[in-house]
Formats: structure tokens, sequence, C-alpha cells
């Protein structure tokens, strides 16, 4: 999967995507979009991880 995403990015020459997918009871993965702007701030407020910080950082070209 991770392939797959990497390929889709660089084929819409993204560098960051919020990707929807289902698993399903045959462990099979369905992809469903890709948003190249998505939401995220949920996920830095409960995890305590930097991501507002990270996409900072690549912005200024410091990553």
């Amino acid at each position: 999967m991770a392939t797959a995403v990497r390929r889709f990015m660089a084929s819409y020459g993204i560098v960051f995507g919020s990707y929807d997918f289902a698993v399903t009871p045959e462990d099979e993965w369905v992809f469903f979009e890709n948003n190249p702007a998505g939401t995220w701030s949920w996920v830095e407020n409960r995890t305590g991880l930097p991501i507002a910080a990270a996409h900072a950082d690549y912005l200024q070209g410091t990553t």
C-alpha cells in the first residue's frame, strides 16, 4: 500500500495527502479518496505529534 500511495503522490506532484481507505473482512484495501489539503489538526491534538511544525519546516525548506 505504501508503494501505491507514493506512486499516486508522485503522479499528481503532491507531497501530502489525507487518504481514505477501508479494509474488507477479506483483508483487501479499498481506496476512496485523497484530499491533498486534508484536515489533520485533530491527529496532532490527539497524539501530540508536531504535524503543523513539520509542514512549516517543509514549506520553509528546512527539512
